[in-house]
């Protein structure tokens, strides 16, 4: 395997640190292309494999990171970028004019535009969660994945692995967080001052939709970005070229990192996303033609603990049916209540933890992904729903959807929710979460969704609905003042109300399959 350091120079001048490795004999070859904001050096060892194969592999330093000139301008940077170093590419006498691409998380923003714009070339790409825009990254449903989101903007300076981040996310205003534990980053006070006109420049799904290249998505449950992974695969195959889905209960980092565990369970070996080899599988088909494994013969293939892997035709499953619990006082039920209302005091200043879920296990500063026990529940600040013990089995395969009907004493407020699964002791373990930032004047209908849900609920246990609103630190806190923490420090406390009955229907909706 030969080892190639090179630079690839953009029209504005800047050059970008490549690194391309190329078989020992034969060639002119496909090349595999991976454009990373977090050292191609440490990818480099990932990907060589891809070469014992038949595949040359670019791994290229994005501007402003690594050994790359420029100054970094996050996302924004990536689609001219992207499009000059396959340009470049396209001349070398290592490349057969083949391309596939690589894109996990911020790999795929930094490359979707050559998958777009080079539809000839490019013959298959790879996909992990990877960035669309604002809401698969940044926010959800209007709230900021604060977990991810500051850390991320401090990765790699010295100060990072020493700092306090449980301290560094109760910090108001937020625009000032890094800078109280000496981590200056002018980018994260400029989008805190300017969110709405950061993003707006920053928007990719119009890339995704002008895609027509077969891909291969992986997505976690457990993943903080299942959005994404669920979003790009229904965005790329709305162009009608052929795009699968493996899922399972996988997290952001363990899905190439092929982990079968998180903090809270152990999977086994057979839940494995095996990434490296289905990864070879795909390019190897589309690349010369070998026949795809059964395993990948069908659009969605998911494992869902307690059920193993269970293969379908599509997204959501169209075998599927819905399965749908109404809120009434402290229970779940199958049909509307009598009519209703609970309400609760929300106080930013006592938010309700973080236990488990779909986070994002970066070391230090990350959160422990997984089906973590839910303690939460007996807190003044939480409702709690429960359904009764099930009849038999619930298993869950696709997107799920909560209607609530709402109201605050609060100008704007959060509406959180967690889907437990309580066992006969009852014992609770988190299945999802999500939120919901409302506002005054907006109704009082709302809707908080789970893009992707795996679970078999066992017979016996009980479907249990925790509401409430915060969700601390994965999401930042509401001051419930009108105006947004990442400006401003005042709080108040609000009065939150839930309705429900049958002309206020609250209700959860779950995606069920017959295993």
């Amino acid at each position: 395997m030969q080892n190639l350091t090179l630079e690839v120079p953009t029209q504005d001048g800047v050059r970008l640190a490549t690194s391309v490795l190329t078989p020992d004999t034969g060639g002119p070859w496909p090349v595999i292309i991976a454009r990373t904001p977090y050292s191609r050096k440490a990818l480099l060892p990932r990907l060589a494999p891809l070469c014992d194969h038949g595949y040359s592999v670019l791994v290229q330093d994005v501007r402003g990171t690594g050994d790359s000139g420029g100054a970094l301008d996050l996302i924004r940077q990536e689609p001219g970028d992207a499009i000059d170093t396959a340009k470049w590419l396209l001349s070398q006498p290592f490349c057969n004019g083949s391309l596939g691409i690589l894109g996990l998380s911020y790999l795929g923003a930094a490359s979707i535009s050559i998958a777009s714009t080079y539809k000839n070339n490019v013959k298959a790409c790879v996909w992990v969660s990877p960035v669309i825009g604002e809401g698969n990254l940044f926010t959800e449903n209007g709230a900021v994945r604060l977990h991810h989101n500051l850390p991320w903007m401090a990765l790699g300076h010295p100060k990072f692995r020493d700092t306090d981040w449980k301290k560094t996310y109760r910090h108001l205003p937020l625009e000032d967080a890094l800078d109280a534990v000496g981590i200056h980053n002018p980018t994260w006070r400029l989008l805190c001052r300017h969110w709405d006109e950061w993003w707006a420049s920053r928007d990719l799904s119009a890339y995704y939709r002008e895609t027509s290249v077969p891909g291969l998505h992986f997505a976690g449950f457990w993943d903080f970005m299942v959005d994404s992974a669920v979003r790009a695969y229904d965005l790329l195959r709305a162009s009608g070229s052929r795009q699968l889905m493996v899922m399972g209960p996988w997290s952001h980092n363990g899905i190439a990192g092929e982990t079968t565990k998180t903090a809270y369970a152990d999977y086994g070996l057979s839940s494995s996303p095996r990434f490296s080899e289905r990864m070879l599988q795909w390019f190897n088909h589309w690349f010369k033609g070998d026949p795809l494994p059964d395993d990948l013969s069908e659009p969605v293939s998911a494992y869902i603990p307690g059920a193993g892997w269970v293969h379908t035709a599509g997204w959501p499953p169209p075998e599927s049916s819905r399965k749908v619990f109404y809120i009434g006082g402290g229970t779940l039920l199958t049909s509307p209540s009598l009519q209703g209302e609970v309400h609760f005091e929300y106080d930013p200043a006592r938010p309700v933890p973080t236990e488990g879920g779909a986070g994002w296990e970066f070391p230090r500063a990350g959160l422990e992904p997984g089906p973590a026990t839910v303690t939460s529940g007996n807190r003044p600040d939480v409702l709690v729903f429960r359904s009764l013990p099930l009849p038999e089995a619930l298993c869950c395969l696709g997107p799920a959807s909560i209607t609530l009907f709402v109201g605050s004493t609060a100008p704007s407020t959060d509406f959180t929710a967690k889907l437990v699964d309580e066992d006969p002791e009852g014992n609770g373990r988190i299945v999802a979460d999500t939120i919901y930032r409302w506002k005054q004047g907006s109704g009082q209908e709302i809707a908080l969704d789970f893009p992707a849900i795996g679970h078999l609920f066992n017979k016996g246990h009980r479907v249990r609905l925790d509401i409430s609103s915060s969700n601390f630190p994965k999401f930042d806190r509401n001051l419930n003042t009108g105006v947004s923490g990442l400006v401003s420090e005042e709080m108040t406390v609000a009065r939150q109300t839930v309705r429900f009955g049958e002309t206020t229907p609250s209700r959860l909706s779950l995606t069920a399959i017959q295993v």
